[in-house]
């Protein structure tokens, strides 16, 4: 069959077009650090990019909402550790209270600050992370005027206005972990609130026998405490591995999207150069078919 120069041109200029393309694009790969510009570029490796991009966004959901929890849990701990710090001298005072040195006007000067570290065991009853009570239970918002979880009234007892429910984030899919102890277990039900009201009065009273009394219960409130601390340290413990598992997770799918998706910088040079080389060499015999005049031809 016999081929026509207008044939020859079309193919030549669709040869040199191909080449055009592929430069073009092979450069884009280069400069922009990805195989693909459009999803019709690589569909296979896009939809498998996509799903990695969506595994690591939630990784990244689970790790911020684990943060949040270590920082509930460390808030938690550091109240209940000034809270021990307060019954520890709350001890020490029933201690020198009980002493038989003391009389009346010395133990009402006792009283004094055992009523202070009520107050402050109170307050830090309604510590805050942001806006939220810690020891709320999930009534972490929401109390009136003048109220919080704890409510020390006149006659020195504590009301706890919160409840007993759990506050958790998701730290997997499907899975919640529990980040708070509720002020009733934390707190009210380790009986600070009753040793130290039972010791300023008793201290008033300028009773010894009582005094004795709020001794031994600041002893088991103390060791109450201590147990709660202990507990907070096992949850800490399991964010923390849980956090571990998520970033080994997230680097991985890192990893994988970047092999999926990223430019093989030195394979992408290389294939360039050749296209380029290809490009010249194509150039070059169609500047010669191109020159071929009518005699030449003939």
């Amino acid at each position: 069959m016999r081929v026509t120069m207008n044939t020859l041109f079309d193919q030549i200029r669709t040869d040199l077009g191909r080449l055009t393309d592929r430069i073009a694009r092979t450069s884009s790969t280069i400069t922009s650090g990805k195989i693909y510009r459009r999803p019709s570029d690589a569909p296979v490796a896009l939809t498998h990019a996509l799903a990695l991009r969506g595994d690591i966004a939630d990784g990244e959901q689970y790790s911020r909402n684990i943060s949040y929890g270590r920082g509930w849990a460390a808030a938690t701990e550091s109240a209940l550790s000034q809270v021990e710090d307060r019954l520890l001298r709350a001890k020490s005072l029933a201690v020198q209270g009980a002493n038989d040195t003391q009389d009346a006007t010395s133990r009402a000067a006792i009283a004094e600050e055992v009523q202070t570290l009520l107050e402050e065991v109170v307050a830090l009853g309604n510590t805050k992370m942001g806006d939220r009570y810690i020891f709320g239970g999930q009534k972490t918002r929401g109390y009136g005027p003048g109220e919080a979880p704890f409510v020390l009234d006149r006659d020195g007892a504590v009301r706890y206005l919160g409840d007993q429910g759990d506050v958790a984030v998701d730290v997997a899919p499907g899975v919640a972990q529990k980040i708070n102890t509720d002020g009733k277990t934390a707190l009210a039900d380790s009986g600070a609130f009753e040793a130290l009201d039972l010791l300023h009065d008793s201290l008033l009273a300028d009773s010894n026998a009582n005094i004795e009394i709020a001794l031994a219960d600041l002893e088991k409130s103390l060791d109450y405490l201590r147990s709660q601390v202990a507990g907070l340290g096992a949850r800490t413990n399991t964010l923390d591995n849980r956090a571990a598992m998520i970033d080994e997770l997230t680097f991985t799918d890192t990893e994988r999207l970047s092999d999926i998706e990223d430019t093989d910088i030195v394979k992408a040079v290389a294939d360039l150069q050749a296209l380029q080389t290809s490009y010249q060499a194509a150039l070059a015999s169609a500047a010669k078919v191109t020159g071929l005049s009518l005699v030449n031809y003939i």
